[in-house]
């Protein structure tokens, strides 16, 4: 992996290089880099709808390529993408709120072994899930359970007491633990 020409040291993290040089295009780049994927699955897990992500994706690199020189260096980088990328979320379902509806065409899939169709269906069932919870357990899940932060580092992203994270994130896991036993229960139902 090449390092930024100004970083501090060889050691130094990628996302964290982003930050230290004096080149505005190459920060945004290695921002973009290391971060991209984590930003496309975080809308994706906020419900923004498949047709809509690389463009929310955009808008969420649009924002860092606008802020990203007066970036607070005291916060992780990971951290403040990922709120603008919430914030993006909240727009788009607020746009689609006040948009009339449209008929969306679907390309035909062609049959796919079973290991997809297994992958589909997990996916399927954590999107549902994801679906039904409340908001504010959403993001606390969301950017806890499937983007791995620190529940402080989450209370402290979203303005929220610390004890209200935990709280938001214990409520989601066990709604979670519950829908997946009751998938499994009825699976079980199925193969007798």
């Amino acid at each position: 992996m090449a390092l930024h020409p100004h970083a501090a040291s060889r050691s130094t993290p990628r996302s964290l290089r982003v930050i230290e040089g004096d080149d505005p295009q190459r920060a945004f780049e290695d921002a973009y880099a290391a971060h991209h994927a984590a930003v496309w699955r975080c809308l994706r897990a906020l419900g923004v709808p498949d047709a809509m992500i690389d463009d929310a994706t955009q808008d969420v690199f649009l924002v860092v390529y606008r802020r990203l020189p007066h970036f607070d260096h005291a916060a992780p980088i990971r951290s403040w993408i990922l709120g603008i990328a919430r914030n993006v979320a909240l727009k788009v379902h607020e746009r689609r709120r006040r948009a009339p509806p449209r008929l969306a065409l679907v390309p035909s899939e062609p049959v796919e072994p079973e290991e997809v169709l297994a992958r589909r269906d997990a996916a399927a069932l954590v999107e549902r899930f994801l679906d039904r919870l409340e908001p504010p357990q959403r993001e606390v899940f969301v950017l806890a359970q499937l983007e791995g932060l620190a529940v402080p580092e989450i209370a402290r992203m979203l303005g929220i007491k610390l004890d209200t994270a935990y709280s938001r994130l214990r409520l989601a896991r066990r709604r979670f633990e519950r829908v997946v036993a009751r998938h499994f229960a009825m699976g079980d139902r199925r193969t007798r």
